[in-house]
């Protein structure tokens, strides 16, 4: 009997109905072995290796592994299991796993390596005739991406420490650095004011023209960019307007038409998928990536982790035939492929695409996933049809009373061609030539509408922050990060607190800043600088070379440790010439507690923030032992953790200090033992303890849990004694916990 291993439950549940019973498919729940993380080797950053191999560090178990493969094992005894096919993700985590799996699973002795890019019956069909071995040049990437993370983020997260951080990594703090740097950019930015006036005629946007580009007096703004619609001279600004008030009416001087087409874009990417989710329906990357996994796994759309544009050719003639019988053959296009793979593109599989070109909509989905898999859907029939076509014309008109000229523009659009695929998507635009018809020489009244002409007094604005799908955009351009990280990279920014997320903008926290600033140019030397994009895209590039066999993995990871070593090293001396800023921050707060005449004898003439660290290590012990017995002021982390938390309580600070006999925060204690810990754990208990609704995430969590489990939503809520979800609490010690753990052990039983 064939036993059939996928990653996921859902997508077991898919194969099992395409295979039937007779061979057996099982779900390895991710990853099964990994670097390890407890017991001796779990503080391990690097493994001893020869120059011709990889590391061969002990592989451990991730959380709840071992007993699930153990039982896949007893089952495939059972079954008297004699071939293995391991049908996990196609690239390189895929790849991995499945070699931690053929590994494991040796004793059935025939063990195979099947993939596909689509769930369907005659993907798989076809994967299960052409099984092979598994890719040991994916493995080898897999495990040099590996070693890279830990060391990195085992040595300069450890580093980063001493200004109290939580973590550095290979891609996140170069990821981190474009959303700092747009940030020292908006807080420098000078803005230039200017005066403009705005005119509606037909429904058409007219500007006042003031000045020509020649023109000495020409608005240009803090980077010397030219904009003839905008003006300093507030007088001339002013007549404009009251001119076009008195008049209340325009003449075109000349009318220009022009034919033009819009060629449709090539399927859908990762990040091409991301930005276009992010633009039209304000998605953030993981949660379009987890609806996009839903609608893989169910089999409806293509792997979703790619960064090709390639389709098969079957494919394409079916989305033909779609075309050809719902619009004509004459809406049938040459095809959009977005010309060959780029440099750093893996190229490994198809774009994303539906399996099914002839589905407009399958049925079964939610809302979310109606929206992703219509958005899919038009991309891929679009990429085939023909060119949309349409017509612009340009206006420059005139008013009898004033010198200036005012410019307009406007389009319809006169064929559809590829639009069409989105009419349900996308709002249909203007078809026909504004009304009454723009004639030269013939009198357009203004529109009667408020505030027409308008006359502006404004400033140019700083450059925006970077929502989450423009971030994924400028990782994508600069070559760093890959489609199985782009979301996962940013999300991990939010939950370490580098970043926070403000109406769907991203911008850097105090901890954010001062790792880009302050940590980030240890790192730096006159050849490398370890967390510039330039060096993170030059890894990735080298990871790719490993994959496609280019490169020798031993040889990657040799050279990379060797450069980061020398890094590090140069790293730590240079953290020896000053203090950290937590090295000051318990300066300040020891400082505090001594008089003026003890700490002079301490210090001397010195300022703490022209010591070295060794010298400044020196004055706390001396501090720390002249405060022995002392309690130390709360560190100021402390106290904002303490205010947040009796602000989600609704307590004032009298009534919160309270709680340990004191009247204000700046009365806490640090330490362990002081003060501010034990408010700050009396306030999460209460927290803990305040009936609250469930968070969307742990409803979420909890109803794909019980769909796995193929548990009913009152079977479920029975497990905690209750009736519905709507009755589950939140926080950490609410009914949606327990249930989310009773749903996990209901699980691994089965």
């Amino acid at each position: 009997m064939d036993l059939v291993i996928v990653e996921s439950g859902a997508k077991a549940k898919t194969i099992q109905k395409y295979l039937g019973k007779n061979i057996l498919v099982k779900a390895s729940n991710g990853h099964v072995q990994d670097l390890p993380t407890k017991g001796k080797d779990g503080s391990k950053a690097l493994w001893s290796h020869k120059e011709t191999n990889l590391p061969d560090p002990p592989w451990s178990w991730t959380e709840r592994s071992e007993n699930h493969i153990n039982r896949i094992i007893s089952d495939g005894r059972k079954k008297k299991v004699d071939r293995v096919l391991i049908a996990t993700d196609p690239d390189r985590e895929g790849e991995f796993i499945a070699w931690r799996l053929s590994e494991l699973l040796s004793e059935f002795g025939d063990i195979q390596r099947i993939t596909f890019n689509e769930i369907t019956e005659s993907a798989i069909k076809d994967a299960l005739k052409a099984a092979g071995t598994v890719d040991m040049n994916l493995v080898d990437a897999a495990k040099v991406r590996r070693f890279m993370d830990r060391l990195i983020g085992y040595r300069a997260s450890r580093f980063s420490r001493s200004w109290s951080l939580s973590s550095m990594g290979r891609v996140q703090t170069p990821t981190l650095g474009f959303v700092v740097n747009r940030e020292k950019e908006i807080e420098n930015f000078v803005s230039t004011p200017y005066w403009a006036v705005q005119a509606f005629a037909s429904g058409i946007d007219f500007r006042v023209r003031f000045h020509e580009k020649d023109d000495p007096q020409v608005w240009k703004d803090e980077k010397g960019k030219i904009d003839v619609h905008r003006t300093n001279d507030s007088n001339l600004a002013n007549k404009a307007y009251e001119y076009l008030n008195l008049e209340s009416q325009i003449t075109p001087e000349t009318v220009s038409l022009n034919n033009y087409k819009r060629r449709p874009k090539p399927p859908f990417t990762t990040d091409t998928l991301l930005q276009a989710s992010g633009s039209k329906y304000s998605w953030r990357p993981s949660n379009t990536m987890r609806i996009a996994q839903g609608l893989y796994e169910a089999g409806h759309i293509t792997y979703m982790r790619t960064d090709s544009t390639r389709t098969s050719n079957s494919s394409r003639q079916k989305a033909k035939d779609f075309i050809t019988s719902k619009w004509g053959s004459n809406f049938v296009g040459k095809g959009a492929f977005g010309g060959k793979p780029k440099s750093g593109v893996q190229d490994a599989h198809e774009a994303i695409r539906p399996t099914n070109p002839l589905s407009e909509l399958p049925n079964g989905l939610d809302e979310s996933q109606k929206k992703l898999y219509r958005l899919i859907w038009a991309r891929f029939i679009a990429s085939q049809m023909c060119d949309s076509e349409w017509t612009s014309m340009k206006i420059q008109a005139k008013i009898e009373t004033f010198d200036k000229f005012l410019d307009g523009d406007t389009k319809w659009r006169i064929s559809p061609g590829w639009e069409s695929a989105f009419e349900k998507i996308d709002k249909t635009p203007a078809l026909a030539p504004p009304q009454p018809e723009i004639i030269e020489g013939k009198k357009v009244p203004l529109d009667k509408k408020g505030d027409n002409p308008k006359l502006i007094e404004d400033k140019t604005k700083p450059p925006a922050r970077y929502t989450q799908h423009g971030l994924v955009a400028l990782m994508k351009s600069e070559g760093i990060g890959r489609p199985s990280t782009y979301a996962a990279t940013i999300k991990k920014l939010l939950d370490r607190k580098y970043c926070s997320d403000n109406k769907g903008r991203l911008k850097p926290t105090e901890q954010g800043t001062l790792l880009c600033d302050e940590v980030v140019p240890f790192y730096n030397s006159d050849k490398i600088n370890l967390f510039s994009s330039s060096f993170t895209a030059e890894m990735e590039s080298d990871l790719d070379q490993i994959e496609t066999g280019q490169q020798q993995g031993s040889l990657v990871w040799d050279g990379f440790v060797t450069s980061f070593k020398q890094l590090h090293e140069s790293a730590i001396l240079k953290k020896k010439e000053k203090p950290t800023k937590r090295q000051l921050d318990y300066y300040e707060r020891l400082a505090a507690l001594v008089s003026d005449e003890e700490l002079g004898k301490i210090i001397g003439d010195e300022e703490p923030s022209e010591m070295n660290g060794e010298r400044i290590g020196e004055v706390i012990d001396q501090l720390r032992k002249s405060t022995e017995g002392v309690a130390i002021p709360a560190s100021a982390k402390q106290i904002s953790y303490a205010q947040s938390l009796a602000k989600s309580l609704e307590m004032d600070e009298a009534t919160a200090c309270g709680l340990v006999g004191l009247s204000s925060f700046s009365e806490l204690t640090g330490g362990k033992s002081g003060t501010a810990s034990d408010l700050i754990g009396q306030l999460r208990d209460k927290t803990d303890s305040t009936p609250k609704p469930p968070s969307p995430k742990q409803l979420n969590f909890i109803k794909n849990l019980a769909k796995k489990a193929d548990i009913e939503e009152e079977a479920a809520c029975k497990l905690v004694g209750l009736a519905s979800y709507s009755e589950l609490s939140g926080g950490r010690q609410g009914t949606a916990s327990k249930l989310i753990e009773s749903l996990r052990k209901n699980s691994s039983k089965k």
